[in-house]
């Protein structure tokens, strides 16, 4: 990723965009079972433009959203209606910071984990996998090894197997993998390989 972050999150500014579809599965499978509104505590992982957050607290959810630009949690927190701002906790810090996680019910990382640096990745996922509730669910996204940024040192790509590893102890309630070529949010040609992931943390 050749631009700086706040270029990036320029691009998504005075547009209507949708959560992630992972996201929205999630949110969808949870009010399937009627999981009661008040126990809905969700971490967004490198929330960004805040767009997934947004959508979480709408549902009902109490979010703790992370990032490392303290400009953006800034105007994530001044786009939250006022009667919604009491559901928003941020924390601005970088993945390589984080010690602790609290026990949520959801973790959503969209387009995020990946740039997470390898050598700090198993420990970043160890936190993401024991701060899950039983029944609770991890969505969002990993690149895949064929991604065109795959040379950058500073990021995380997995086979299709290691994934599937990073798994275990969870019910994989979706799973796509894209292999295309297609643009970045700035227009710029890339090829994506990338997984879209809702799972359930098993009970036992």
């Amino acid at each position: 990723m050749s631009e700086s972050w706040e270029t990036h999150y320029r691009h998504f500014e005075g547009k209507k965009i949708p959560a992630a579809a992972t996201l929205s599965k999630a949110l969808a499978l949870f009010d399937e079972e009627q999981y009661p509104l008040q126990s809905r505590h969700a971490i967004d992982l490198g929330c960004g433009s805040g767009i997934d957050t947004q959508a979480m607290i709408q549902q009902g959810c109490q979010v703790l959203a992370i990032d490392q630009q303290e400009e953006v949690l800034h105007q994530l927190y001044d786009n939250i209606p006022t009667h919604k701002k009491n559901s928003l906790t941020t924390l601005c810090r970088s993945f390589e910071d984080l010690s602790e996680l609290p026990e949520s019910t959801l973790v959503n990382a969209s387009f995020s984990l990946p740039f997470c640096k390898p050598e700090k990745f198993h420990r970043l996922w160890q936190l993401i996998v024991d701060c899950l509730l039983p029944g609770g669910r991890f969505a969002g996204h990993f690149f895949g090894v064929e991604d065109s940024w795959r040379d950058n040192p500073d990021m995380t790509f997995h086979q299709s197997f290691e994934v599937q590893q990073l798994f275990s102890g969870f019910t994989i309630e979706t799973l796509k993998e894209i292999n295309k070529d297609g643009k970045t949010v700035s227009g710029k040609d890339k090829h994506w390989h990338v997984f879209h992931i809702v799972a359930r943390k098993n009970l036992v």
